[in-house]
């Protein structure tokens, strides 16, 4: 199970530095592109990748873009690592650009299928951010405070938990990893992340 969660995850660094926060204005449209891209189809793969076209996003190739490969490669090489101790686990994702207000942002649209969980994770990268994205912004999408926050050098990140006004969505996780910090080999990137997953109802749940 252990495993399923970093596949879920992706990245997982719950630490998180303190210091200047980006802006109110970019602060609450990145959380919004996240809330417009994520939000609305979130009980559906497919669903969430229509969603994603429609508000702009294009498919994009990891590989055009080096960190976001590096960032996609781990996570690769995780779901093979997990498949060994989960026989039947299979995992897809589609990765997209868009041009927000000038900056170029990614997303990743995954789907995870296993015996325990279903999940359909989201995540959005900004790999230019050189501050953290403010924590009030997320928290006014989800309707919730953080549940836990922390702030140093190296790593500022933001854990939310499930919101209620969000059934069958898990944790929120908000996270900013500046250039040169040592978080950054693990996670596979620096810059800002903001993702969550949702269990994927089953059929014989519907």
């Amino acid at each position: 199970m252990r495993r399923v969660a970093s596949i879920v995850v992706l990245v997982t660094a719950l630490s998180a530095p303190s210091g200047v926060q980006a802006g109110e204005e970019w602060s609450t449209r990145f959380a919004t592109t996240f809330q417009e891209s994520c939000v609305p189809q979130r009980l559906s793969y497919e669903g969430t990748l229509a969603q994603a076209r429609e508000v702009g996003w294009d498919v994009f190739a990891p590989a055009g873009q080096s960190e976001f490969g590096a960032l996609m490669a781990k996570s690769a090489a995780a779901f093979e690592a997990a498949k060994a101790d989960m026989p039947g686990m299979s995992f897809r994702a589609q990765t997209f650009a868009r041009d927000v207000e000038g900056r170029m942002l990614h997303l990743v649209v995954s789907l995870m299928l296993s015996e325990s969980l279903d999940a359909i994770g989201c995540y959005l990268y900004d790999f230019e951010a050189t501050e953290p994205v403010a924590a009030a912004a997320v928290s006014d999408v989800l309707g919730v405070k953080p549940a836990q926050s922390h702030s140093d050098e190296t790593v500022v990140s933001h854990l939310w938990g499930p919101p209620p006004s969000m059934p069958r969505t898990l944790d929120t996780y908000l996270t900013f990893i500046p250039p040169g910090s040592p978080h950054a080999e693990q996670a596979g990137f620096d810059g800002q992340m903001l993702k969550f997953s949702t269990s994927q109802p089953r059929e014989d749940e519907e």
